[in-house]
C-alpha cells in the first residue's frame, strides 16, 4: 500500500468520526460538539431550512430539546471519495424522534441520506457543504408505556452527565479545541 492510499484511508477515518460526532451532539443536546463537525463557514440546506450550519445548530438543539424526550440518530452506509482537500460524502441515515403530545407518545422517523462536500483545512476534515434528502418520513403512536420497555435499563442522559462523557472525554464539552 502506497502513502496515498493511506492517506486516503485516513481521510475516509477521519471523515466517518466526524458523521459520528455529529449524531453523537444531536443526541446529547451537545451544541458545541454538533457544532464541531462543521467548518465555521458551512452552509446546511435542509429544505426548510438554509443557511450556515452554526446558525442551523443554535435552531434544533433547543428545538430538539423542547420538543423531544429523546433522540436517536443512526448512520448506515457512507459512499466516500476523496479528492485531494476535499470529499464528496454520500451517508444513508435513519433519525427517530420519540415524543409526548395532547397524550399521545410518539415515535417520528426520518429516513434520508446527507450529501456532504467535506473539506480538509489546516489539516482537520469537517463539513463545508450538506444538503439533507428525505426518502420517507413517518410518524407512529407508541402502543406500550415506554416506562415499561425501559424498567430494569441504565438511563440515558441528553446532555453531559450521559454515561459516554466518561469514557469519551475528548469529544465532549471540555475537548481541547483542533
Amino acid at each position: 500500500m502506497d502513502q496515498n492510499q493511506l492517506d486516503i484511508l485516513w481521510s475516509e477515518r477521519e471523515i466517518r468520526a466526524v458523521l459520528q460526532r455529529y449524531c453523537r451532539g444531536l443526541d446529547r443536546l451537545d451544541e458545541e460538539l454538533v457544532k464541531s463537525a462543521y467548518h465555521e463557514d458551512a452552509y446546511d440546506d435542509r429544505g426548510v431550512i438554509r443557511g450556515n450550519a452554526h446558525d442551523f445548530v443554535k435552531q434544533i438543539v433547543p428545538i430538539l430539546r423542547d420538543t423531544y424526550t429523546g433522540t436517536l440518530h443512526t448512520l448506515h452506509g457512507s459512499t466516500i471519495e476523496v479528492d485531494g482537500d476535499s470529499a464528496g460524502v454520500e451517508t444513508y441515515c435513519t433519525a427517530y424522534h420519540y415524543r409526548e403530545s395532547d397524550g399521545i407518545k410518539r415515535v417520528e422517523q426520518f429516513a434520508g441520506r446527507y450529501i456532504d462536500r467535506f473539506e480538509l483545512r489546516d489539516g482537520v476534515w469537517k463539513i463545508a457543504r450538506r444538503v439533507v434528502l428525505n426518502d420517507f418520513s413517518l410518524a407512529q403512536e407508541v402502543p406500550l408505556d415506554p416506562a415499561e420497555a425501559q424498567a430494569g435499563f441504565n438511563p440515558s442522559r441528553r446532555d453531559a452527565t450521559d454515561v459516554s462523557y466518561q469514557v469519551l472525554p475528548l469529544s465532549g464539552p471540555d475537548a481541547p479545541t483542533v
